[in-house]
């Protein structure tokens, strides 16, 4: 049905003249007779809410010549539909503003759980300064969490006071097998069968020096010379808030 064979009907059921609908709608009586005879493609958007108004149907039924005139409509959306409509266009926009944040809320994909992911926590426990990231030490799984540096690759537990106070005695430390080190840097040894926790530092003749960060533990200091013939293996670097300063000459 067109949109005036809906008015017919609707005029019909209600007993209504078309000289009555102009008068409850407030539309001039021309322009009614006007939508049988000239067409409605123009219709103002003020006219079309006066009609649906006055005779009770949603604007959707009234303009869909696919849409049958007794289509069951939801009453409660045609209600918020006509109080939208009066809404001032700030009012409007506000509304929209809510509607698209409620849709987008129960529409949103469930994301999947964020993946847990472990590291090797080294447990051996050794003398002062040292620690044992070896494969096949005692070492138990612990959750990467977010206060660790993302880098970390794993962590271990330094006994002893021979770092602090940076490192204190039975603390945890993260640790990158990054190996290039730069002087300053603290890192994971292997030093002639020994696993330490020290400060790095090379000279231009490729000696070797191993700091203690607290200088009245200088006895655990390890000095590996160019010619000694000795193995210094980095596991990694420990990862600090910034790289302490090397010991005074």
């Amino acid at each position: 049905m067109t949109l005036t064979e809906k008015l017919d009907e609707l005029l019909r059921r209600r007993g209504m003249t078309r000289g009555r609908l102009a008068s409850e709608t407030g539309i001039p009586y021309n322009t009614i007779v006007g939508f049988y005879t000239k067409g409605y493609s123009n219709m103002k958007l003020s006219n079309l809410r006066r009609l649906v108004e006055c005779l009770e149907v949603s604007a959707d039924v009234l303009t869909d010549d696919s849409r049958d005139l007794d289509e069951k409509t939801d009453k409660d959306a045609e209600a918020l539909i006509k109080k939208y409509s009066a809404l001032s266009e700030k009012g409007r926009s506000l509304i929209a503003s809510m509607t698209e944040g409620v849709w987008e809320m129960e529409n949103e994909t469930e994301k999947p759980p964020a993946k847990v992911e472990f590291i090797k926590e080294y447990l051996t426990p050794a003398a002062a300064g040292y620690a044992s990231p070896a494969e096949g030490e005692d070492y138990v799984l612990t959750e990467k969490t977010p206060d660790m540096p993302p880098e970390t690759d794993f962590a271990v537990r330094i006994s002893g006071d021979s770092m602090e106070p940076y490192i204190k005695d039975g603390s945890r430390v993260c640790v990158t097998r990054d190996i290039e080190l730069k002087d300053g840097d603290v890192g994971i040894f292997f030093v002639d069968g020994d696993m330490k926790c020290k400060q790095y530092c090379e000279d231009a003749y490729g000696n070797i020096y191993l700091f203690s960060l607290n200088r009245e533990r200088s006895d655990a200091d390890t000095h590996v010379l160019a010619d000694s013939g000795i193995t210094v293996f980095c596991f990694g670097r420990v990862l600090l808030p910034k790289r302490p300063p090397l010991p005074r000459a």
